[in-house]
């Protein structure tokens, strides 16, 4: 019964806090969240003009940069094996 009474002591302060997070917005429904999410992409893609929707999430690019350069380096490893075949028959 004690914790009772201190939640009545405390309510007026607890109903004060709540309408204050209440009308400045603080906790965001997820409505909102999506209408903001769906604001930042349309705004992408107007700043990008004509390269609209020509860009991907920074870990895709990444592991597409590391596949690219072991590609390059087996290539480098082909023209040196060449290289070497054609020095050596001569």
């Amino acid at each position: 019964m004690e914790h009772y009474k201190e939640v009545i002591e405390f309510a007026p302060i607890i109903v004060v806090l709540l309408m204050f997070f209440w009308q400045n917005n603080v906790f965001v429904r997820p409505e909102q969240l999506e209408k903001k999410h769906r604001e930042i992409l349309d705004d992408m893609d107007d700043r990008l003009g004509s390269l609209k929707g020509n860009y991907v999430e920074l870990n895709a690019y990444k592991e597409f940069q590391s596949h690219v350069l072991r590609e390059l380096e087996d290539v480098n490893k082909g023209i040196n094996e060449v290289k070497d075949i054609l020095i050596n028959r001569g």
